[in-house]
């Protein structure tokens, strides 16, 4: 049970709710009634908790999420105002999903998570925008709880992967993103600074944030390794309050453990992330088996919300399986990063 959640419920009695959900004949998800019509199957007699998920579905094409109208992966039951979301494309076509309150969900669970001494305040996000992408929206929602005002600095992460074989073009890209940044916070109050890892490395965003009035650095995005983690605390941010996250489109916001429950020194550093169960179930695995704790395997994502149901997706990157901390007691991802099968079709970038 996840105290931290929108709802506390158990891992199994979600994935019942979210089975129900999603194979009501009447008002279920297109896309999962044809899957079960097709092989004769009643998911909902034969999903009792987490553990059936592998054995009912097997591993999930990710490719349907590409190539299918996005209308048919979300219930019929889902409506209201909704947005269409895109991943980054980073190992190839964008997958899309349809969304409700996915977000402002995250945000809250985000908020719930973040040190109590963690900065509250207006945001300057630097980093892809709403719209498409969901981390403008994920800010936007930060920023409501809060009772602040999100800035944005709007990068396409995208354009940006197309310049990283091309140096002089990649600077003049950052350049141009800083530029604005520092149009913001020379007439704005910004408490905190959300953008990428790689971002938070270039001295031109550490002078961004010593030369004015932004008391916290929020990272997410790309993989930070655990010596750069270090020199980001104890060296080129170390006046301010730092935190990350590590999440996608998909799998929703892994927030950074609370220093109250494992320091940032006491693990020497790496980045241990605690996924917002029951709704996001990230494994760790090695030719489908999970990992013993200490070791690394690929993430395989479940994706349990009445919104989207996406069981046994391969994620792009791998991680190293640790246990979790009371009241947080579920397994967390330490120092995800890609995984080495995916390196030859993945484009980084700044995001």
């Amino acid at each position: 049970m996840n105290p931290y959640a929108p709802i506390e419920i158990d891992r199994d009695a979600w994935t019942r709710r979210v089975v129900e959900t999603h194979f009501d004949p009447d008002t279920g998800t297109p896309y999962w009634l044809e899957w079960a019509a097709e092989r004769g199957l009643d998911v909902r007699a034969a999903v009792d908790g987490f553990d059936d998920i592998e054995r009912v579905f097997g591993s999930f094409d990710e490719d349907v999420l590409r190539s299918l109208p996005v209308e048919r992966f979300h219930p019929q039951s889902l409506s209201g105002p909704r947005r269409v979301y895109e991943t980054g494309g980073t190992t190839g076509e964008p997958k899309r999903v349809v969304m409700a309150d996915y977000w402002r969900k995250q945000a809250a669970w985000a908020d719930r998570v973040l040190p109590d001494a963690f900065p509250r305040g207006n945001l300057l996000m630097l980093g892809p925008p709403g719209g498409a992408n969901n981390a403008g929206a994920f800010v936007e929602h930060l920023a409501d709880r809060w009772d602040a005002l999100p800035f944005f600095v709007n990068m396409d992460p995208r354009w940006a992967k197309r310049l990283a074989d091309e140096p002089r073009r990649f600077d003049e890209y950052v350049a141009h993103l800083v530029e604005q940044a520092q149009r913001v916070v020379s007439t704005q109050d910004v408490t905190v600074l959300f953008t990428t890892a790689q971002l938070l490395e270039r001295p031109a965003v550490r002078e961004l944030v010593a030369d004015s009035g932004i008391d916290a650095v929020y990272h997410g995005g790309t993989a930070l390794d655990s010596d750069t983690h270090r020199v980001f605390r104890e060296e080129w941010y170390a006046d301010v309050a730092v935190a990350g996250e590590y999440g996608n489109t998909l799998m929703g916001v892994a927030q950074e453990a609370p220093p109250q429950l494992r320091e940032p020194a006491a693990r020497a550093y790496s980045l241990d992330y605690v996924p917002c169960e029951p709704y996001f179930v990230p494994e760790v695995v090695d030719d489908g088996d999970t990992v013993s704790y200490g070791e690394r395997g690929r993430v395989r994502l479940t994706v349990l919300s009445e919104e989207l149901f996406v069981p046994g997706l391969t994620e792009r990157d791998s991680a190293v399986r640790v246990r979790g901390e009371a009241p947080l007691e579920w397994d967390w991802l330490r120092d995800p990063g890609t995984a080495e099968a995916a390196t030859d079709r993945t484009t980084d970038g700044v995001y």
